[in-house]
């Protein structure tokens, strides 16, 4: 028998909820107890629908007047944590939502089904009114299920289903709660805290190749100088990666002879790399404290405070990709890169191209990070003299999901060239060995993409690189070998 999550609307935990969209299928129970306990009191429909005549006389109109079903979908995660958050928050108004309402949202859950929201629903009450027309079964609406997308009316009939018909409560209640804010939320901060990690597996990939110093990363430095949990946490990982490597040595920069001289220190995209990777851990933290805080308590009509988290957060990931991409700057060039090949070369260098195109992708991918790092809750609006206040975090969630999109992009480029610097300097040192982190991460890689040591066409190997940075695959299989990071 699988894993039981059982809810009784105020005992939800983040945790369980990153089990519940990893670790499918997870059947989800109603806690009885709580149902005759609390019962929150639902909004008056005038303070948060404008058109309350449409609502009173025609719902479903209303319904499909507000939602926007067409555009890119969510990820299917998406649909899935916003009922779980939606039946966990339904379950504190028991005096206004019928029980078969609730049942409704019960079997969706238990049975895979899971809502596909688009992008082009700009606001939370577009994909909550989305949301609310898929739970009610109209038709051409979209769903995932058994891995597949289909139309809602199709699962219908293969499950047997009836249309449900939604009360004007149950309407209030659906297009005022902020499920799928919080549900993208939710899903951003499990990726954001995947491709941190990432980012170290990077770094250290591309300390191997460039037998970079590793006195920056010196507990003293960080524990004592500095003592800042999460940057303390990325030297540690960094030392882990790359321990009993034989590059990262003075003795590996000499046989290889690429240094003018005894290395001071190396670039400081390199050596600040504990302080950058950790800024952003602090971001995504206070994202993970916020969202604990509201999971049983989904806030209503506006949760201002999860905007100021996610674009902190958006700000800080911008940053992550900008020191990602000057350290795959840095390889291109032999000066920058201690003496490996110009470009990355393989073979037959002024024949065979390498990598600056592929690098150059990377600056242009990052250029389209930074435009996105203007935070949202800038350009709230308040309208004192109507009693409005615009709230911004929806717009911040969907731009949370493009940037970790884009980050994922450049950490794939500077993950390839590194894996192809580091056949490169193993080329030349031969005997020396990598760390016990970063010797996994490049054989991990090379089972998927093969060293270029001559001119192809590189878009496959750049979307192979995006698919195992996007799916973990690498970071799995580092964590496999060496316990996880943190």
């Amino acid at each position: 028998m699988g894993k039981i999550l059982c809810l009784n609307g105020e005992n939800l935990e983040l945790e369980a909820l990153l089990a519940y969209i990893e670790e499918n299928p997870f059947k989800v129970k109603i806690s009885r107890t709580n149902l005759e306990g609390f019962h929150g009191e639902l909004l008056n429909p005038r303070k948060v629908i404008s058109n309350t005549k449409l609502l009173e006389e025609t719902p479903d109109i209303m319904l499909r007047t507000y939602a926007l079903c067409y555009g890119n979908i969510l990820p299917e995660e998406i649909g899935r944590i916003s009922l779980v958050l939606l039946l966990n928050a339904g379950l504190r108004y028991g005096n206004d939502l019928r029980q078969e309402f609730i049942e409704r949202i019960l079997y969706f859950i238990n049975h895979n089904i899971s809502p596909c929201i688009h992008d082009m629903n700009k606001h939370e009450i577009s994909a909550m009114s989305e949301l609310s027309l898929i739970l009610a079964g109209e038709e051409k609406t979209l769903c995932y299920f058994n891995g597949e997308y289909t139309t809602t009316g199709d699962v219908f009939k293969e499950l047997q289903l009836e249309k449900m018909y939604l009360t004007r409560d149950e309407i209030v209640f659906m297009v005022n709660a902020c499920c799928i804010s919080t549900a993208i939320s939710v899903y951003t901060l499990k990726e954001a805290k995947k491709l941190v990690k990432t980012a170290d597996i990077c770094l250290s990939m591309n300390l191997e190749a460039i037998r970079g110093e590793v006195g920056a990363f010196d507990y003293r430095l960080h524990e004592i100088g500095r003592p800042y949990r999460n940057q303390i946490m990325c030297a540690e990982n960094i030392k882990r990666l790359i321990e009993d490597s034989e590059f990262t040595t003075e003795k590996a920069r000499r046989a290889f002879d690429g240094d003018k001289g005894a290395r001071c220190q190396d670039a400081i995209c390199y050596r600040a790399s504990p302080q950058t990777h950790g800024g952003v851990r602090d971001t995504i933290q206070w994202l993970e404290e916020n969202l604990v805080k509201e999971l049983n308590n989904i806030s209503y009509t506006i949760n201002p405070i999860i905007g100021y988290s996610l674009d902190l957060m958006i700000i800080s990931l911008v940053d992550l990709g900008n020191i990602s991409e000057r350290r795959s700057f840095r390889l291109n060039d032999s000066n920058l890169s201690y003496g490996l090949p110009m470009n990355l070369v393989g073979e037959n260098p002024g024949f065979n191209h390498g990598f600056p195109v592929i690098q150059a992708a990377a600056t242009a991918v990052l250029a389209e990070l930074k435009l996105l790092a203007l935070p949202n809750t800038a350009c709230t609006s308040i309208f004192s003299n109507r009693n409005k206040y615009f709230c911004t975090t929806y717009p911040s969630a969907l731009k949370s999901l493009e940037v970790i999109s884009l980050l994922t992009k450049v950490l794939a480029i500077e993950m390839f060239m590194s894996a192809q610097a580091m056949d490169l300097a193993k080329d030349k040192l031969i005997d020396y060995s990598f760390g016990k982190g970063t010797v996994v991460a490049l054989s991990e890689f090379r089972k998927y993409v093969k060293i270029v040591r001559e001119n192809r066409f590189a878009a496959p190997d750049m979307v192979e690189s995006d698919r195992l940075v996007k799916e973990g695959v690498i970071l799995s299989a580092v964590e496999k070998s060496i316990g996880h990071l943190k």
